[in-house]
């Protein structure tokens, strides 16, 4: 090697010594000045205020992991460098999210199906819309002290009520109709008393209808259509023979206007045995413990017309047969026809 080109390396290297110092030098003098700067910028600050910042930034990046849904850190493409610190920092989010901090955009759209055990806490279903339970059946026991103030429409089913006590009733008024009743029942019951001029057939008849007490029959006959004077009128029209002349059903039970009952047939009354209860349970024939209220009849104990009816009940002269509570046994007396006695009416 020449001594020129010897030289110049000697030069050369000379040169690159001094950068090298010079760089040294530089990056030394950058660092001091940074380090100074970060000092004066620390010595603002006590150490309570260094440390809160701290713990401040440390939340704050912890919450950049575990906020709202799950994010991802890293994302690796074919043919890179995975480390595993990225892929520990991907599943530290993860974990940290899952283990106690999923929120409502987590799981805002999760299926009912998906939970299959455990109890909902009252606190998370006290709103609860009646409209969202569509099936199933309630526990009697969650409903056992419900305030009848809540139920405002509908109507109760009267096995929810057909034990109820009487003394619950407090207020308001009875419709006959809303009563439970015993079958119909052929209803006996009495005029006031009146003379023997009564019209014949239709104007006794007429007479009773204008005493039918619909509001107390009512309780013990649900149509009581048909309203009839018990008399014998004529050879035609006998007391005997007034199931067939008026459709008189024969299978009903007999009821006072009191709602005693006193027979279970037509034919039980036409027994002269079953006068002497009419007489006790008719309403209004009490007479100081006797049986002396009489009856306008025309007839016999079997209800066979008898020879003077005062001119088929149209007239008050004359006399005829009058029934009263103890007319059991032998004849039935008779009376003046202007004398003041009962008429005897059924309904039915």
């Amino acid at each position: 090697m020449n001594k020129e080109i010897k030289d110049r390396l000697d030069k050369l290297e000379n040169e690159l010594k001094e950068s090298k110092n010079e760089i040294h030098s530089l990056k030394s003098s950058v660092s001091l000045t940074i380090e100074r700067g970060i000092r004066n910028l620390l010595s603002r600050f006590t150490r309570r205020q260094i440390i809160l910042g701290s713990v401040i930034v440390l939340l704050s990046i912890s919450i950049i992991g575990i906020a709202g849904t799950v994010t991802k850190t890293y994302t690796f493409s074919s043919g890179d460098v995975v480390s595993a610190s990225k892929i520990n920092t991907n599943f530290d989010n993860l974990y940290t999210l899952v283990n106690g901090n999923l929120d409502d955009s987590n799981i805002s759209g999760i299926s009912g199906s998906k939970i299959t055990s455990g109890t909902v806490a009252a606190a998370r279903l006290d709103n609860l819309s009646g409209s969202k339970i569509t099936s199933g059946t309630v526990a009697a026991a969650r409903i056992d002290n419900l305030d009848g103030s809540k139920i405002t429409s509908g109507t109760v089913e009267a096995a929810r009520i057909d034990n109820l006590s009487a003394s619950i009733i407090t207020s308001g008024v009875f419709n006959n109709s809303t009563i439970p009743k015993p079958a119909d029942s052929i209803v006996f019951y009495p005029t006031p008393s009146v003379q023997a001029n009564l019209g014949g057939r239709s104007g006794a008849d007429a007479l009773c209808l204008r005493y039918l007490d619909n509001e107390s029959i009512s309780m013990f006959n649900n149509s009581c259509s048909n309203v009839r004077a018990v008399i014998s009128i004529d050879a035609n029209d006998e007391i005997r023979d007034m199931a067939s002349n008026y459709s008189i059903p024969t299978d009903r039970d007999l009821r006072s206007n009191t709602g005693i009952k006193f027979g279970t047939s037509w034919d039980n009354f036409t027994n002269r045995n079953y006068w002497h209860p009419i007489a006790t349970v008719l309403g209004g024939m009490s007479d100081g413990g006797t049986w002396n209220y009489k009856f306008w009849y025309g007839s016999d104990v079997y209800g066979v017309i008898s020879n003077s009816t005062c001119s088929n009940f149209t007239s008050v002269s004359g006399t005829t047969q009058v029934v009263t509570g103890n007319s059991v046994e032998g004849s039935i007396p008779s009376e003046d026809c202007n004398g003041q006695y009962k008429l005897l009416c059924i309904c039915f």
